[in-house]
């Protein structure tokens, strides 16, 4: 067998949490350009010696930025909606590893147990930090 394949075939799940990285390396190099750029303007007007717009000012001080974020914090008022996603989405991860090494589907059992070990406590984790967590509420 070729080893590209046979190296593929080992380690396929692996895509998975690279893309997540890339996303999150992506999504915070964007948050630091859009960063970048207010406080290029900040300086823009800080040597034209104009008084900057307080939403400017306000928008640097703000954990995220409105345009980077692709759900609702929980101070925002979600409701804890994303720690739900997290707790189904993880979940179902592992019973779908689960379900892949009962069968046999692609051979190696142990290393699809593991995996939904791993994502079994991470639903766990999700579950219990939803339901005990600080709220931040005002």
């Amino acid at each position: 067998m070729n080893a590209f394949v046979e190296l593929f075939q080992s380690y396929w799940w692996l895509l998975v949490p690279l893309a997540f990285f890339i996303f999150a390396g992506w999504n915070s190099f964007m948050s630091y350009k859009r960063t970048q750029a207010k406080v290029e303007l900040l300086k823009a007007y800080a040597k034209s010696g104009n008084t900057p717009p307080p939403e400017l000012v306000s928008a640097l001080n703000q954990n995220g930025d409105a345009d980077g974020n692709w759900h609702k914090s929980d101070d925002e008022g979600s409701g804890g909606g994303s720690t739900a996603f997290l707790v189904i989405l993880f979940g179902g991860l592992a019973g779908v590893f689960t379900y892949v090494g009962y069968s046999g589907w692609l051979g190696d059992t142990t290393s699809m147990y593991f995996v939904a070990m791993i994502l079994g406590v991470l639903a766990v984790a999700f579950l219990f930090g939803g339901l005990f967590g600080r709220r931040r509420r005002k």
